[in-house]
């Protein structure tokens, strides 16, 4: 069944909001990540613990009215699952994307990657025409600014962390800017099979 959760009218300053599509960590994983020790995080911004979530897809700028077509996508792209997703948090926090922001990689969710990107560009294309692979990771922190030098980075890679977890839904959610940061809304939540 799929649970659309609508875009309360006082967020609809803007029609174009950007989206994404996520799975979120499970309760023991969130606990396992909250007493993660990054030591002083000088120079960076840290993600809240609830805005860790893994990207399975970046949709960017997205009309609002769109929301009921992705929903239906992701519905489809649910149905492609077998079932619930096992994946793999870790062995380790590393730096990624130009060394500007510390994540921790996660495996196995190709397949829903994959099946989320098919379902979803039909409604909204690629901009980067599918040359970019997915790459599993749940950022924990930021630099501000500009990069971090070397001897800043070096401490906070490296960090062991390692946690499994079974992904048993899709989240469409919308991203808005605010003075604290990127505030994140499931506007809608499809259950995988099973």
């Amino acid at each position: 069944m799929t649970a659309l959760v609508p875009i309360p009218v006082r967020q609809r300053a803007h029609l174009d909001v950007r989206m994404f599509v996520a799975a979120w960590p499970d309760d023991t994983t969130l606990k396992r990540l909250s007493l993660l020790e990054l030591g002083p995080a000088q120079g960076l911004t840290l993600v809240r613990p609830g805005q860790w979530h893994i990207t399975l897809r970046f949709l960017g700028d997205v009309d609002d009215h769109l929301v009921p077509a992705l929903v239906d996508a992701l519905g489809a792209a649910a149905g492609n699952l077998a079932g619930s997703v096992h994946c793999e948090v870790g062995p380790r926090t590393a730096w990624f994307n130009g060394e500007r922001v510390l994540q921790i990689p996660v495996a196995g969710l190709d397949e829903a990657a994959n099946a989320v990107r098919s379902a979803t560009v039909p409604v909204v294309p690629d901009t980067d025409h599918g040359d970019a692979p997915f790459t599993g990771h749940l950022t924990i922190a930021r630099s501000k600014g500009r990069r971090l030098n070397g001897s800043a980075r070096a401490p906070l890679a490296g960090i062991p962390f390692f946690a499994t977890l079974d992904v048993d839904c899709l989240d469409l959610v919308a991203s808005r800017s605010s003075t604290e940061g990127h505030r994140y809304t499931t506007l809608a939540r499809v259950p995988l099979p099973g």
